[in-house]
């Protein structure tokens, strides 16, 4: 699982909208919440993986998504600033089966609440990544629209959120030009798809990334 892109996904609960999304309040989890993903390169168009994220565990500070992709890992995030903080590997004799830390986000690119149309803020996130990598990330983000979407899981309303900035690698001192686009849906309480593109200085794509929304089910508080 991709921390950066799950430092930018939280969405808020299902409200009735009329055209399009136009505002979203901050999100609550609860247990049973999942989802599933198809994550591609948006350069060949090819599917990469398929990711299940299940929310097991959520209070008022915390809450904890058990997430399987090729493996299984655990998530922790703060409740409270709806960001994810943590990444656990999975460790079937360890407390809660969860081992050590193997990626963390100091920050999490938190969104204010409420999101609305014309909304822009400022991000500074720093992440270390499970290769051991250290990458500050420094991104301007402007809620650009109100917009429907289809994907697999259905066609929904959706705020369409754009970040542009710099992803300044730590550890091998480059720097890399950074966009993300993210279409928040409030109807699963989450993103329901996303484009990530990272360049060179010479503006040749670096890495391309896509998800997009395969199932939602909801779970019951």
């Amino acid at each position: 699982m991709n921390l950066r892109v799950l430092a930018m996904s939280l969405v808020a609960a299902a409200f009735a909208c009329a055209v399009h999304a136009q505002e979203m309040p901050a999100p609550t989890f609860v247990v049973g919440d999942r989802w599933t993903y198809r994550e591609t390169d948006l350069l060949t168009k090819l599917e990469v993986a398929q990711i299940t994220e299940t929310v097991t565990a959520a209070n008022a500070t915390e809450f904890w998504i058990d997430a399987r992709r090729v493996g299984r890992t655990w998530w922790r995030g703060d409740a409270v600033k709806r960001a994810f903080r943590e990444q656990f590997a999975y460790s079937e004799g360890a407390p809660d089966q969860r081992g050590k830390v193997i990626a963390s986000s100091e920050g999490g690119c938190a969104y204010p609440w409420t999101l609305k149309v014309g909304t822009t803020f400022e991000c500074v996130d720093n992440t270390t990544w499970p290769n051991g990598w250290k990458v500050r990330y420094e991104l301007k983000y402007t809620v650009e629209a109100g917009e429907t979407i289809e994907t697999p899981a259905g066609k929904f309303e959706t705020l369409r959120v754009v970040a542009k900035g710099y992803a300044n690698n730590e550890t091998n001192g480059s720097v890399s030009r950074h966009e993300r686009i993210v279409w928040l849906a409030p109807a699963v309480k989450r993103e329901l798809k996303h484009e990530i593109r990272t360049f060179l200085k010479n503006g040749q794509l670096f890495k391309v990334e896509g998800r997009e929304l395969l199932a939602f089910s909801a779970g019951t508080s």
